[in-house]
C-alpha cells in the first residue's frame, strides 16, 4: 500500500510554491537550488512509512470525529490515498517542468491567471450530492481539471467543494462534522499532489460553531488551507446572526489576514419545524437564486456590522456580488450611520470575483459604487460552469472597455497575489 506522512502540528505542512516575481541570473540560480531543495524535501514527505489511511483516521479520532459513521468512508479515503499514490510517481516531473516555465517567463501574461473560484467533484461527493441548486452536478476529475487549467492559461487553482459542502445532512451533527473534515483531507490531497498549481479553501461545519472553529484550526495550521469557504446560510440562517459571532470572533483571532469565500447556497425556510428550499420559481435555484443568496447574506454581514468588527477578516465575494451591488443603496440608505464605514469595507476587505459572464455587463454596476478595480479578481466556476462557457466569460474581460491592458493583468493575477499574500508560495 501506498505510504504518506502529514503529522499533526501546530505549522501547516510546506507545498513549497514557487515565486514569480523578475529576477536577475544571480537570483535564477539561487531559485533552481531551492525549487531542487523542495522538490526533494516533498518527495520525502510523500515517501515515508506512515499510512495516508491511519494518519487521517487517527487525526479526526483526536478530535473526537468518527469518519466511519459516513457510508462512503472506504472510497473517498481509497480517492485520497489514490491521488498520494499517484503524486509520488509525478511530483517530482511535473514541478520540474514548472521550475523551467517559471524561468522563461519573467513577467505576468495571461498563461498566469490564478483562478480564486473553482470547484472539485470527486466521485463520491457526485454520489452523495447528485444535483446542486437544481442542476446535475457535473463529471470531474483531477487530471480533467489541470487539463482545463492548460487550456485556460491558469497557472494556479484555488479549490473549493461547492455548495451544500459539509451541509448535505442537515441537523445532524456528527455526519456534518465528519464530513467537513473528510472534505478537507480530500481537499488537501489534491494541494499536496500539485505544490505548484493548487490551493485550497476549507469547509467548516457550521451551525455547529464549536467543531467549526475547531475544523477551521486544523484545516489552516495543519493541511495549509488559504482561506474557508462559506456558504450564504447555514440550515436558514444567514452568517451575521449572533449564533455564529463565536466563530468569526475565533477566526479573526487567528492573526494575521483571515480569508473567507463566500458561496451561495440554496434558501431555506422552515415549514412545520422542517427545512424546505424557498425557491419560488420553477428555475433552477443555482441560475437566479444563488445571486440574491449572495446579497441577503452580504445584507445580514452588513446590517449585523459582521464585516465592521471583525477587522482581520477579508471576504472574496463571487459574481461579482451577485445581486448585491442593485441593493447596496436600499439596504445602507436607511442606516446612514453605517453607509460610509461599509462602503470602506467593500473597496478593502471585499474581493469581487468574475466567476461566471459578468464581465459583459454586470461588473459596471459594482463599479459604479467606486469599488476600485484593485479589489477585482477572476474566477472561472468550474466545472460548475462547463469548459464551452469560459472563453467567453474569459475573452469577456480581455476585451472590456472598462480596463487598461495593466487592470486585466491585475484581475487575472496580481490582485491575487496582494489578498493571499505569503499564504502561497507564488
Amino acid at each position: 500500500m501506498y505510504k504518506s506522512t502529514f503529522f499533526r502540528s501546530s505549522t501547516p505542512i510546506p507545498h513549497h510554491r514557487l515565486s514569480s516575481s523578475p529576477f536577475d541570473m544571480k537570483t535564477s540560480a539561487l531559485f533552481t537550488l531551492f525549487a531542487s531543495l523542495a522538490l526533494t524535501s516533498f518527495t520525502t514527505v510523500i515517501a515515508q512509512d506512515s499510512n495516508v489511511t491511519e494518519t487521517i483516521v487517527a487525526n479526526a479520532e483526536a478530535d473526537s470525529i468518527d469518519l466511519t459513521i459516513l457510508s462512503f468512508y472506504n472510497s473517498a479515503l481509497t480517492e485520497i490515498e489514490t491521488v498520494y499514490e499517484e503524486a509520488d510517481i509525478s511530483t517530482v516531473e511535473t514541478t520540474k517542468r514548472s521550475v523551467g516555465r517559471f524561468i522563461r517567463r519573467q513577467t505576468p501574461t495571461p498563461n498566469d491567471i490564478v483562478d480564486v473560484h473553482t470547484h472539485v467533484v470527486p466521485s463520491w461527493y457526485k454520489l452523495l450530492v447528485p444535483t446542486t441548486g437544481g442542476n446535475p452536478t457535473p463529471d470531474w476529475t483531477l487530471a480533467g481539471h489541470l487539463s482545463f487549467m492548460e487550456q485556460q492559461g491558469i497557472a494556479r487553482a484555488i479549490l473549493a467543494f461547492s455548495a451544500p459542502g459539509a451541509n448535505v445532512y442537515q441537523g445532524n451533527k456528527p455526519l456534518t462534522v465528519s464530513l467537513a473534515r473528510l472534505i478537507n483531507e480530500q481537499s488537501a490531497a489534491y494541494c499536496r499532489a500539485n505544490p505548484t498549481k493548487l490551493d485550497f479553501y476549507a469547509v467548516v461545519p457550521l451551525p455547529y460553531t464549536t467543531e467549526a472553529i475547531r475544523e477551521a484550526r486544523y484545516a489552516v495550521n495543519v493541511l495549509g488551507a488559504v482561506g474557508i469557504v462559506l456558504t450564504s446560510n447555514y440550515e436558514g440562517t444567514y452568517l451575521g446572526n449572533v449564533a455564529f459571532k463565536p466563530f468569526f470572533e475565533a477566526v479573526n483571532s487567528f492573526g494575521g489576514r483571515q480569508i473567507f469565500y463566500i458561496h451561495p447556497s440554496a434558501p431555506y425556510v422552515k415549514v412545520n419545524n422542517k427545512l424546505v428550499e424557498a425557491n419560488p420559481t420553477p428555475y433552477p435555484t443555482g441560475n437566479i437564486e444563488f445571486f440574491f443568496e449572495t446579497s441577503r447574506t452580504l445584507m445580514d454581514l452588513t446590517l449585523t456590522q459582521t464585516i465592521h468588527n471583525f477587522t482581520n477578516i477579508h471576504y472574496v465575494i463571487p459574481h461579482v456580488g451577485g445581486a448585491f451591488p442593485a441593493t447596496i443603496d436600499r439596504i445602507l440608505k436607511s442606516t446612514p450611520a453605517i453607509y460610509d464605514s461599509s462602503l470602506n469595507i467593500y473597496s478593502t476587505r471585499f474581493w469581487w470575483d468574475s466567476a461566471g459572464p459578468t464581465y459583459f455587463h454586470q461588473v459596471a454596476g459594482l463599479l459604479g459604487f467606486g469599488i476600485p478595480k484593485s479589489q477585482l479578481l477572476y474566477g472561472t466556476d468550474y466545472p460548475y460552469a462547463p469548459a464551452f462557457t469560459q472563453a467567453g466569460s474569459l475573452n469577456a474581460v480581455k476585451n472590456s472597455a472598462l480596463f487598461t491592458a495593466v487592470e486585466k493583468t491585475a484581475i487575472f493575477r496580481s490582485n491575487a497575489v496582494t489578498l493571499f499574500g505569503n499564504k502561497i508560495k507564488w
